[in-house]
């Protein structure tokens, strides 16, 4: 269960040639800041000619921001201070003029949220000539045949008919490969990706993976990967750094900073990172992470076991080990494996009752000349936990949607708790309550002119009218409590939040209403390895505490195969195999089957 990834060479000290981005003594902060709090503080990074470095940790991190600001892109009137050197000069002494010029051309940049970052009004076909005109001198039928080629390498299907669709007309993991092929456009120097693959399956994960390996070492490009998910930065990386409240905890070669981490805090990632062959449930990281850098103490210190009173005594320096840098004092009494981690039970809470019944549903949408499903057929049992799994476009988000109301099935028959369900307009308040869903994108599901706290309270206002507007407070503090945020998320919008700490909000605003299904789609596609096990944790007791039902869209399979009683696997809108997890993941007998499963990444 490997991917088809070359071993990556034996990594040698770079020269001074071969860094074509060096980020030194990089901070952010914002002007109502405290003095001597910072966002990101002290990073200093090198980009080498060839190579991809990957950057890890939880979110709110600082990943993110300290990614945008080595590019010298400022947000929100960020105050940023260091160096950014690219071919011998200063980024961060650029003119507007000269960073507009950079951008799309020699640097380039993968948001995180695909949607967000493409124009909607325009073709994606457009899109990319736009940048080929803007940044190079092809001619058009060199820049059709540009842009045909990206999009074949990056495996959107049918390539001559999707310079035509839109952004809107995609699958979240299509428009994530169209993102890409924008971004590579210009054949870039220097190439930012934050969560470049998180919304594809793992076969198509597979093939961008290897695409960028070979780009970034035949081209010369060099890559700043950022990723929550530690297994494929341990196939694709050369160097991993690991971010904690805005510092660079440890860094190194990537095998060695993942297969004998240093730093407790980096122990404790790998630790609970899902694996393929380990089919236990393990909780996340408990606490979360400050939301500013501190200069006089170890940030981790409150998270950590083996912290001890000089760990917040004074500012902690990089300590060099192993030809790796690790901020932390005690390194050389912590041991550099991984610790094993406790794992939570799986009590068996499904009955032999039905609550949903699906029988031969079909779905096509208007002007399509196929069907999204196709004569599908299955029992939801109350309490159980049934994951649908399959490549991107196989009609797993559609089966949600007909479930949830938001599509009409164009045949067939559904049912919920005895009751026919057809689309929500025609479904009680109670009905709604009783079936959420949970969108893959926090970004276009969360009201950006309302605060947390108004979004939460609206989830109480609508279906638990038994809920006394004076005990609103209490019940939303106690769900912030069990899904990891702080409460001082509640009064800003969720543009001020990490992606991670959006979906986060929108999971709380679902678990609000009650359910009695929980409709997950790719929701834990954006969240770091920690939020991820305590969001699963947090599925998994709600399973078992109330008799919940979920049924869980996903491509990460190590994710699924500790969460899920029953499987399907879904392709082209058909289901090929359905069986218990271990049948699936043990025996799995259709080709398409085995096929998921050999692409999934080792850890």
């Amino acid at each position: 269960m490997s991917m088809s990834i070359q071993a990556i060479t034996k990594i040698v000290a770079p020269t001074e040639r071969d860094v074509v981005l060096k980020i030194e003594g990089l901070g952010v902060r914002y002007p109502e800041m405290e003095e001597g709090t910072y966002t990101v503080r002290g990073v200093d990074l090198e980009l080498v000619k060839g190579t991809i470095h990957g950057l890890m940790g939880e979110s709110g991190c600082g990943k993110s921001t300290a990614a945008l600001a080595s590019i010298a892109f400022r947000r929100s009137h960020e105050i940023i201070t260091g160096k950014a050197l690219f071919e011998g000069k200063d980024l961060f002494a650029y003119t507007d003029t000269e960073l507009l010029s950079l951008w799309g051309g020699k640097v380039a940049y993968v948001a995180q949220s695909a949607f967000q970052a493409l124009n909607p009004s325009l073709t994606i076909g457009r899109q990319i000539d736009q940048v080929l005109r803007t940044h190079t001198q092809l001619n058009r039928s060199e820049i059709t045949a540009r842009i045909l080629s990206l999009l074949s390498d990056m495996g959107v299907p049918l390539p001559e008919q999707a310079i035509k669709r839109y952004p809107f007309q995609f699958s979240g993991g299509q428009l994530q490969r169209v993102a890409l092929a924008l971004a590579l456009a210009c054949r870039p120097q220097v190439l930012i990706l934050d969560e470049p693959t998180t919304g594809l399956d793992v076969t198509t994960q597979e093939v961008i993976s290897a695409l960028l390996k070979k780009i970034a070492q035949d081209d010369g490009i060099s890559i700043l990967y950022i990723s929550h998910d530690l297994a494929l930065l341990k196939s694709i990386a050369n160097y991993i750094s690991v971010m904690y409240a805005g510092q660079i905890v440890e860094s190194g070669v990537a095998h060695k900073v993942l297969e004998t981490p240093k730093h407790p805090y980096t122990r404790l990632l790998v630790g609970i990172t899902p694996k393929f062959s380990d089919s236990r449930l393990i909780p996340g990281i408990p606490g979360a992470p400050p939301p500013h850098s501190v200069l006089d103490s170890c940030a981790f210190a409150p998270r950590c076991e083996h912290a001890r009173p000089t760990c917040e005594a004074g500012a902690i320096p990089l300590v060099a080990k192993d030809n790796c840098n690790i901020r932390c004092i005690r390194v050389n009494d912590i041991p550099s494996t991984p610790p094993e981690g406790s794992s939570l039970a799986r009590p068996i809470t499904s009955s032999d009752e039905p609550l949903l019944i699906v029988d031969q549903l079909e779905l096509r949408y208007p002007g399509a000349t196929f069907l999204s499903i196709d004569k599908l057929s299955f029992k939801l049992m109350r309490g159980e936990r049934v994951a649908i799994v399959g490549e991107s476009g196989s009609g797993k988000s559609s089966v949600l949607r007909v479930i949830a109301g938001i599509s009409a099935a164009s045949d067939g028959y559904l049912s919920f708790d005895n009751r026919r369900l057809g689309l929500v307009t025609n479904r009680s308040k109670q009905l709604c309550s009783s079936i959420q869903l949970i969108f893959q994108n926090a970004d276009s599901s969360l009201n950006p002119k309302h605060t947390v706290r108004k979004l939460m309270r609206r989830s109480l206002t609508l279906f638990r009218p038994e809920v006394k507007q004076s005990s609103y407070d209490r019940c939303i503090l106690s769900m912030l409590s069990l899904i990891g945020l702080p409460e001082r998320v509640l009064d800003v919008s969720p543009s001020a939040l990490s992606g991670g700490q959006r979906q986060r909000v929108a999971i709380g605003r679902c678990f609000l209403a009650e359910p009695q299904l929980v409709l997950c789609d790719e929701i834990t596609s954006a969240l770091d390895v920690s939020v991820q096990a305590s969001v699963m944790t947090l599925l998994a007791e709600l399973t078992a505490a109330n008799g919940a039902s979920v049924i869980f869209v996903s491509h990460d399979l190590p994710v699924v195969r500790a969460f899920a009683d029953r499987v399907i696997v879904m392709r082209k809108g058909k289901v090929v195999e359905i069986g218990t997890s271990d049948e699936i993941f043990h025996r799995p007998q259709h080709p398409y089957t085995q096929s998921l499963i050999a692409a999934v990444p080792d850890f």
